[in-house]
C-alpha cells in the first residue's frame, strides 16, 4: 500500500508538471487515496469533522437565506409603502391643482367686478395716503389736514410753520413737485369727493364745508380737476357703486 507521503508527492507532481490535465476529479481521487491511508480513528475523526463543517455550512446557508427572505419582505413592504405614499401625494397634488384651478376661475369671474369697484373708489382716498411721507414737510401737511376746511393759503401755512412764503414754496416744490396751494386744493377735492358720495348735501354746502367761500369757484376747480361737475360725478359714482353691489 502506498504511503500517504507517496500519494502527496504524486499529487503535487501531477499538479505542477501537468496543470493542463489537472482538474477537480483528479484532485478528488488523490484526496480519497489520502483519506484511505489514514488510520481508522483519524478517518473517523475526519468524517465527523466534515459532518460538523457540513452542518455548520448548512446552518449558515439557512441563516443567509432567512436574512435574504427578511430583506426581500422588508424591501417589498417599503416599496408598497412608498407606492402608497406616492399615490397619496399624487391625490393631494391633484386636489391642490383642482383647488388652484377653481380659485383662478373664481378670480377671473370676480376680477371685472373688483376692477369696477376699485374704479368707483379711485377718487376716494385716506388723507394719510394723499400726503407723501417726508419728515421735513410733516408740519406742513399736518397744518393743511387740520385747516383745509377753512380759507387758508400759502401765507397762512408759512406763518404757522415759521418759514417765509418763498422758502416754503421752493422747499415743497423741490420735495414733492407741487406747491403748497396744490396740496391744499387736492385735500379739499378729496373731502369733496367723500361728501358727494357719502352724503346728500347740496353742492353749496359741500363747498362751504371744505373751505370755499364761493360755490362758483369750487364748481370751476372741481370741473378742472375731474373733468365733470360735482353733481354729475356724484351720479356716476353712485351708479357704479350700485352696479358693483
Amino acid at each position: 500500500m502506498v504511503s500517504s507521503n507517496g500519494i502527496l508527492e504524486q499529487r503535487n507532481f501531477l499538479k505542477v508538471t501537468l496543470p493542463h490535465i489537472w482538474d477537480h476529479d483528479i484532485s478528488d481521487v488523490y484526496d480519497e487515496l489520502l483519506y484511505q491511508t489514514l488510520p481508522e480513528p483519524l478517518r473517523q475523526q475526519s468524517f465527523l469533522a466534515l459532518q460538523r463543517t457540513n452542518r455548520a455550512l448548512e446552518s449558515k446557508v439557512q441563516e443567509l437565506l432567512a436574512e435574504l427572505t427578511t430583506a426581500k419582505e422588508q424591501f417589498c413592504g417599503e416599496k408598497a409603502s412608498d407606492q402608497q405614499t406616492q399615490t397619496e401625494l399624487e391625490k393631494s397634488l391633484s386636489l391642490l391643482q383642482a383647488t388652484l384651478d377653481s380659485t383662478e376661475e373664481l378670480l377671473e369671474a370676480i376680477a371685472p367686478r373688483l376692477e369696477k369697484h376699485v374704479g368707483s373708489k379711485q377718487w376716494i382716498s385716506e388723507p394719510q395716503r394723499l400726503f407723501p411721507t417726508c419728515p421735513q414737510l410733516k408740519k406742513v401737511f399736518d397744518y393743511i389736514e387740520a385747516n383745509y376746511h377753512q380759507s387758508i393759503g400759502l401765507s397762512d401755512v408759512a406763518v404757522a410753520i415759521g418759514y417765509s412764503a418763498a422758502y416754503l414754496t421752493n422747499l415743497v416744490r423741490r420735495k414733492t413737485g407741487k406747491t403748497v396751494n396744490d396740496w391744499i386744493f387736492e385735500r379739499r377735492m378729496l373731502a369733496a369727493r367723500a361728501l358727494l358720495l357719502e352724503t346728500n348735501q347740496p353742492v353749496n354746502q359741500i363747498a362751504c364745508a371744505i373751505g370755499y367761500q364761493y360755490e362758483g369757484y369750487f364748481f370751476r376747480q372741481f370741473r378742472q380737476f375731474h373733468g365733470t361737475t360735482p353733481l354729475a360725478w356724484r351720479k356716476t359714482q353712485r351708479s357704479n357703486v350700485s352696479v358693483n353691489q
